[in-house]
């Protein structure tokens, strides 16, 4: 049984745009207006997520079907998503950052291994893994009792917990997906988002004013040949001369 496939298709295209946005024409805006350059940032990989979490509240902002707020989880503000249709309570991370929590399959601290716990117990896998015990269940609960607080829903309401995850290089984003994962951080369910990227802005208007340039100037970017150049002096040389001939004669 599919269950991301019953999240409702603009639910999927509205935080693709949102991350789409954010990874390419919204941080080059920023860092453009703030007369900053991305190699000498110290503050980028964080001012991306404030992008992505201030276009994902944006998009569901007039949704009554889909609760968006902010929650914490040490440090860092983590914005958690829950579509009331579904019952499904989503958060977003990038690939490679995943990658690296489920390499540490002990890493029972971590948000995605508690919610994964809660909400997914009844996900099968195709292969039995053996893993450790786990951490204290009344922890795990107390954990996700606070980020579905912070979301104003109750723990019961919540049906499985969902990851988009992305990967993004130089202003580009690259993929997307949702998937589940069990408490073993194996991907029970998995199913890409790619579709629903679109063409970023800044590569539209760099095209069409590319485009514009070419109709204004035919041989924009065209070297001659030094045979051609020559014959194009010539030319130049026997009009300049005419024009002269006439100026005399007048």
């Amino acid at each position: 049984m599919s269950f991301i496939h019953n999240l409702d298709d603009s639910f999927a295209r509205n935080i693709v745009s949102s991350i789409n946005s954010a990874v390419t024409d919204d941080i080059m805006q920023d860092t453009r207006q703030a007369e900053l350059q991305r190699n000498v940032m110290n503050s980028f990989p964080a001012r991306v997520w404030d992008l992505i979490n201030r276009n994902v509240r944006a998009a569901f902002t007039y949704n009554p079907d889909v609760i968006v707020e902010f929650t914490k989880h040490g440090p860092w503000n983590l914005l958690a998503i829950f579509d009331k249709s579904t019952g499904m309570l989503v958060t977003i991370m990038r690939e490679e950052r995943f990658y690296e929590v489920k390499r540490d399959s002990k890493n029972h601290k971590h948000y995605i291994y508690e919610l994964a716990n809660m909400f997914n117990a009844d996900l099968e896998f195709q292969q039995q893994t053996m893993f450790e015990p786990g951490p204290n269940e009344e922890k795990i609960k107390d954990s996700v009792k606070r980020i579905c607080n912070d979301l104003l829903i109750s723990t019961e309401i919540v049906q499985h917990y969902a990851m988009v995850l992305f990967s993004s290089h130089d202003e580009l984003l690259n993929s997307i997906r949702c998937c589940m994962i069990n408490c073993n951080f194996e991907e029970c369910e998995n199913v890409s988002w790619n579709e629903y990227i679109g063409v970023s802005e800044s590569v539209v208007v760099e095209q069409t004013t590319n485009d514009d340039d070419k109709k204004k100037n035919p041989t924009m970017g065209l070297e001659y040949t030094p045979k051609a150049k020559k014959k194009k002096q010539l030319n130049h040389d026997i009009a300049t001369k005419s024009d002269s001939d006439i100026a005399e004669a007048e």
